[in-house]
């Protein structure tokens, strides 16, 4: 039951890491000059995000319980489960970002979804 908790954990907290980071940088821009003043600039305004912050925290959470999942679970069966992180986060990018998600992703998704099933038996 811990390892379902667990993992629930990390592929929550990373899929909410990646959603923050995702919504700071497009605050931000594309970055097109990569001269150190325009960077250091760049860096500035993201690091004035407090999504950029949540988004590191976020990670955070994901990565510790990734290394206490692994003191819990085989790995074999730990990173193929994780995938279903890109299912969640196919689903938070067009509702949460309002990304326009094509049939050949959802598609994708629905295969990732399964393979993670067949993990389970």
């Amino acid at each position: 039951m811990i390892q379902f908790a667990l993992l629930a954990a990390v592929v929550l907290a990373g899929a909410a890491g990646d959603v923050s980071v995702t919504r700071a940088m497009k605050t931000v821009g594309e970055i097109s000059d990569f001269r150190p003043a325009a960077l250091i600039s760049a860096g500035l305004r993201a690091a004035a995000s407090g999504f950029l912050w949540m988004g590191i925290f976020w990670k955070t959470v994901a990565f510790f319980s990734f290394i206490t999942l692994i003191t819990h679970a085989a790995l074999s069966w730990v990173v193929p489960a994780t995938a279903i992180s890109f299912v969640i986060e196919t689903v938070a990018a067009k509702y949460l970002l309002q990304e326009r998600i094509s049939g050949t992703r959802w598609a994708g998704a629905l295969c990732i979804c399964l393979g993670v099933a067949l993990l389970s038996f």
